[in-house]
C-alpha cells in the first residue's frame, strides 16, 4: 500500500513540474534565463526608480527581479506559471532578504490586471507579445516603460533598440502612448 501511495506521489509530482513547464510554453514561454551579461544592459533601459512598481511577466528563476531590486528601491512583482522556476525565484528571494518589496506570484499574467505597472518586462515568444499588444494597450497607463529582451511588440515602434553587437540579443524599450 505505501508503494503505491509513493507512485502516485511521485506521478503527481512529475505531472505537476512536466504540466506546468508544458503549459508555460504553450502559453507564453518555456523557461529559458536571461543572460547574466544583459542584465546590465536592462537595468539601464528600463530606468527603475524607488517609487516605481515593476512586473515582469514570465519571471522564471527571478534573476531578473532580483536585480532590479538589488539596484533599486521600487516594489517589484514576478508572474511565472511553470512550477520549479516559480519555487526556485521564491527562495532565491527568500535568501537574498527581498521578499519585503518582492513578490512572486504563480499566476497567469495574461488574466492578471496590469494597469497599476509603471515598468513591465518580459521575456516572451513573438506569439506571447503577440497577445500582450492589446493587453499592453487597454491597461498600461501613459509613460509606462515596457522593456522587451529578445522580442518586440509587433505594432509598436521602439523608443530605444539596444543591440551592441551582430551577437548581441536585442532589447526593446517602449515607453506607451510614444509607441
Amino acid at each position: 500500500m505505501l508503494d503505491m501511495l509513493v507512485y502516485i506521489f511521485l506521478l503527481l509530482l512529475i505531472l505537476l513540474v512536466f504540466g506546468t513547464a508544458a503549459y508555460a510554453g504553450m502559453k507564453a514561454s518555456p523557461w529559458v534565463p536571461v543572460f547574466k551579461k544583459d542584465i546590465e544592459r536592462i537595468l539601464k533601459l528600463a530606468q527603475v526608480k524607488d517609487d516605481d512598481l515593476v512586473y515582469d511577466l514570465g519571471s522564471g528563476d527571478g534573476r531578473v527581479v532580483a536585480a532590479l531590486a538589488n539596484n533599486s528601491q521600487a516594489q517589484i512583482v514576478g508572474y511565472e506559471v511553470s512550477f520549479i522556476p516559480y519555487l526556485w525565484s521564491k527562495i532565491k528571494i527568500l535568501f537574498l532578504g527581498l521578499s519585503k518589496r518582492v513578490e512572486i506570484r504563480y499566476a497567469d499574467f495574461l488574466s492578471r490586471d496590469l494597469s497599476q505597472a509603471s515598468v513591465v518586462f518580459c521575456f516572451l515568444t513573438p506569439m506571447a507579445m503577440k497577445k500582450l499588444e492589446p493587453k499592453f494597450r487597454k491597461e498600461l497607463k501613459k509613460g509606462t516603460r515596457v522593456i522587451s529582451y529578445s522580442f518586440s511588440i509587433p505594432t509598436w515602434q521602439a523608443e530605444v533598440v539596444d543591440k551592441p553587437d551582430k551577437k548581441s540579443i536585442p532589447i526593446f524599450k517602449y515607453v506607451v502612448d510614444s509607441a
